[in-house]
């Protein structure tokens, strides 16, 4: 009865496959009262509003909407106004020749100006002509162009780490998940084997290997746990979540293997035109050549209406808001031309030091494009490698499994020793975790390749 008992406990190892989920529910999530559900598109979606790096990528696009802003600007009228106060308490002297007073010889000194002088003044300057402010202007446009490329690229970068760190919790989950149930059960097994030792129907050598599978086996549950946790803190993190929050996540690795592997934007070629980071080159190498025109334009004259009013009083008594006390206007209006003539060389060595620079970014755009290139055949490849080998891990998980199902079978009848279950079994661990490894290599190199197929926005 009792080796009956043993084999049944064994044969529930293999096939409790729904028992085992609704454990590691209990021993994985002591969790509180607020709990948020994810399923993968869910994480990176909530990632795409909460997490750390998209918010302040955010801001640099807002940013950059300012400056557009703050370009435009610049060519629209700009106003100025300034209030002045003077209590001159020692006012200025000045020595007059004693001929005008009928003196010669004799200087005269005359105390002038008043005692009190107050004033207002404003300014309006209009831009009539400035070809550095309409190159300013693109530039600044193509740069929000950039930023917001920018904004989308690190929001792929966001993605692929949820993505990943997603990916890990479910690996360390379902690691645990087969140590916890091998754990369990193996312990009853070893109970049970010295029982029967103890009634001599079994050797303490079978005792003891099954107490030693049980010791790496809680070596292993303590590792993965560890883990699991630190998965899970990553996980959280991407998400924009505190330490106190709690998740779960709803999917499971062979059902996003199913998803990631029958995703239709694997299946696509690789167009580099459409790729966010060549995009982003493109957009600096624009940049590079408005900044040619620019240096360019320092050459050319820049014109400007301007208009001035001021009104201004000067009393020896303080009675400035005093009806019936004159205040004196002046007001005029021109235009005004900068004409660049000589600067040196300044000029010349700027606009040359911006053809090298764009030339810099013609040789970085060619760079970007060849090794977008090697990077689609190189993730590409890694992706059907990863898809070869997860299949070869699959069959081979499934004839360890036979092979220990049998093994078993054999020990119960006493055909087989407790050596060969232990090397049986540690072969179906290692199966099991070739398995996933081989599943998490997968999805992230599908995660890698669909990234880089993504078209840019």
């Amino acid at each position: 009865m009792k080796m009956k008992k043993i084999s049944f406990l064994l044969f529930l190892l293999l096939a409790g496959g729904g028992i085992i989920n609704a454990q590691v529910t209990d021993t994985l999530s002591q969790l509180p009262h607020k709990v948020k559900y994810f399923t993968l598109k869910q994480a990176v979606d909530y990632s795409m509003i909460h997490n750390y790096g998209v918010i302040n990528s955010g801001k640099d696009l807002e940013i950059a909407k300012q400056k557009i802003k703050e370009s435009l600007a610049q060519g629209l009228p700009q106003i100025n106004a300034a209030i002045n106060y003077q209590d001159n308490i020692a006012r200025p002297v000045f020595i007059l020749p004693g001929e005008v007073a009928g003196k010669p010889g004799e200087g005269i000194p005359v105390q002038f100006g008043t005692e009190y002088s107050g004033g207002l003044s404003g300014n309006l300057k209009q831009l009539i002509f400035d070809g550095r402010y309409f190159i300013g202007l693109k530039a600044a446009k193509v740069s929000l162009e950039r930023t917001d490329k920018q904004f989308f690229k690190n929001k792929l970068a966001v993605k692929e780490q949820v993505s990943d760190a997603y990916f890990n919790v479910l690996s360390a989950a379902e690691s645990l998940r087969i140590i916890d149930s091998t754990l369990r059960i193996t312990k009853k097994l070893a109970n049970e084997t010295e029982q029967i030792y103890k009634a001599g129907m079994a050797e303490d050598v079978d005792v003891d290997q099954l107490n030693l599978l049980v010791a790496n086996l809680q070596a292993s549950n303590t590792f993965l746990r560890n883990q699991y946790a630190i998965a899970q803190a990553f996980l959280k993190f991407y998400l924009g979540l505190g330490e106190k929050d709690s998740i779960v996540l709803t999917q499971t690795i062979s059902e996003l293997i199913r998803q990631k592997t029958h995703d239709p934007i694997l299946l696509q070629s690789f167009n580099i035109n459409d790729n966010v980071d060549f995009q982003e080159v493109v957009k600096a190498k624009e940049i590079r050549d408005l900044q040619v025109k620019l240096a360019k334009a320092a050459y050319i004259p820049s014109i400007n209406a301007i208009m001035n009013y001021q009104t201004q009083a000067q009393r020896n008594v303080w009675n400035f808001f005093e009806p019936g006390h004159k205040w004196f206007q002046s007001a005029s209006y021109g235009v005004t031309m900068s004409i660049p003539i000589l600067s040196s060389g300044e000029r010349a060595a700027k606009l040359k030091q911006a053809k090298i620079a764009y030339e810099q970014a013609q040789v970085l755009t060619r760079q970007t494009a060849s090794q977008l290139s090697i990077q689609y055949q190189t993730i590409k490849n890694d992706y059907t490698n990863a898809l070869s080998l997860y299949r070869n891990k699959l069959t081979n998980r499934k004839v360890a499994e036979k092979i220990y199902r049998k093994t078993t079978e054999k020990y119960t009848h006493g055909m087989a020793s407790s050596l060969d279950l232990l090397n049986t079994h540690n072969q179906f661990l290692n199966a099991e975790s070739d398995y996933i490894t081989a599943g998490l290599n997968l999805l992230k190199s599908a995660e890698k390749l669909e990234i880089l197929l993504t078209k840019a926005q």
